[in-house]
Formats: structure tokens, C-alpha cells, sequence
């Protein structure tokens, strides 16, 4: 399985750029960060375009690949952090569970119930979103779900990259499994975003990692 890891400027919103940009590459699944549509809510969701699953779907109907996606997500009037997966034939979505009081996530956000495996291409994809890397129980969950691979999208501020680099090797060895950790960079008005997305073996060793600053495309076979 190729996958292609888009370390995206948060205050970047145009990741269709991305996807034009991989349209006619062989990588078989392309993933972004946590809140990739909108950015962090902060102060709610004034003048943020939040668009609908199913819009989203059936946009990206057009690409061979499947991606996966940090959005806003409302259902029956609640509004959840989710990342979900869009495949050719399906849609399946993890809430995030723990929500970051100091990010205000917990004025805006539902929490999510559980941990979620996605199947894609015959793999089973274990999904978390940023401070659920703090709670091992989620991943000895996942790990007992049958996950093959444990991803870990995330808005990560720049002054603890140091505790987000630490922490997806330690679940990697946790797990027994590869750990991919896909950040933001920039800034935008609250915080600044570390990057150092990063691939990590089972072993902890570094597979692959981006810088903390620039926007780039990581691209590994799996």
C-alpha cells in the first residue's frame, strides 16, 4: 500500500491542490491532517464553510485513490472533529474521542464514542485524532480490533513537537505496529503548528519525517 502524507499549512484550506496535484500518481491512499477543511474552531464556527460527507464524496469520486480527511462533521445538530475515510464505494468515520479542553474543543465539539477501525484496500486502519495519542488504552483497543496500521492525524502546537514526536514512536512500540503521524505547520492567529509528520516502524525506528515548517507531500510504501 503507497501512501501519501500531505503535511498541510493550517490556514490552508485548498487541499484540492493536493489532490490534483497526486491525480495521476500510483499512491493507493492520500491522507491529511486533523481539521484539514477549516482549520481549528476556536471561536466556533462563524464563517466557516463546513461541507456536508456526502458533498464531500461524491467531489472526490473523481480520484483513484482513497483519502482520508480531517473535517467538521454535523449530525442530528451536533457538531464531532472527525476523520474520515472516502473510498470508491465507501465512507467511514471516526469521532474524535478525547477532546483538548485547552483548545476549547469541548465548547464546540461532541466527543466521540469509541475507537474505529477503517478497512482499506484489505488493511485494517486504526484511527486517532491528536490528544487521543495521550491514552494508551486507545491503542491497546485498537490493537485488540485488529488494526494492521495506527494513523494519527493532528494539529500539534510547534512548543510540544518535541511530546508529539515521542509519543507516536511510543505507541508504534505500544502497538507492535507502524504509526503514521500526520501534523500541521503555520500559524494561525492562536497557535503554531510543529509538522514533523512522521512515519514510525514497530520498532520505533523513523520510517520517514517532514520538517517542522514546510508544507510537502511524504510518500511510503507500506
Amino acid at each position: 500500500m503507497k501512501l501519501s502524507i500531505v503535511q498541510k499549512d493550517i490556514q490552508n484550506n485548498d487541499y484540492y491542490d493536493f489532490l490534483e496535484h497526486l491525480s495521476d500518481s500510483d499512491t493507493d491512499v492520500v491522507l491529511f491532517g486533523e481539521l484539514a477543511t477549516t482549520g481549528c474552531l476556536y471561536n466556533g464556527m462563524e464563517n466557516r464553510k463546513i461541507e456536508p460527507v456526502e458533498t464531500l464524496s461524491e467531489k472526490f469520486q473523481k480520484y483513484s485513490f482513497s483519502i482520508l480527511l480531517g473535517t467538521p462533521r454535523i449530525a442530528n445538530n451536533k457538531l464531532y472533529n472527525s476523520y474520515i475515510s472516502f473510498g470508491k464505494s465507501d465512507v467511514q468515520i471516526y469521532d474524535k474521542v478525547n477532546l483538548f479542553e485547552p483548545m476549547n474543543e469541548v465548547e464546540h465539539f461532541t466527543a466521540g464514542e469509541k475507537p474505529v477501525l477503517f478497512d482499506i484496500d484489505g488493511k485494517k486502519i486504526g484511527v486517532s485524532i491528536c490528544y487521543d495519542v495521550r491514552f494508551p488504552n486507545h491503542y491497546d483497543i485498537l490493537k485488540e480490533m485488529g488494526a494492521d496500521i495506527i494513523i494519527i492525524p493532528a494539529a500539534f502546537p510547534r512548543i510540544r513537537i518535541d511530546a508529539w514526536k515521542e509519543l507516536l514512536i511510543e505507541r508504534a512500540v505500544q502497538t507492535k505496529l507502524t504509526v503514521v503521524g500526520i501534523n500541521a505547520v503555520g500559524d494561525d492567529g492562536t497557535n503554531e503548528f510543529g509538522g514533523s509528520s512522521m512515519v514510525v516502524a514497530p520498532d520505533g525506528s523513523l520510517i520517514a519525517q517532514a520538517d517542522e515548517i514546510n508544507e510537502t507531500i511524504i510518500e511510503v510504501e507500506l
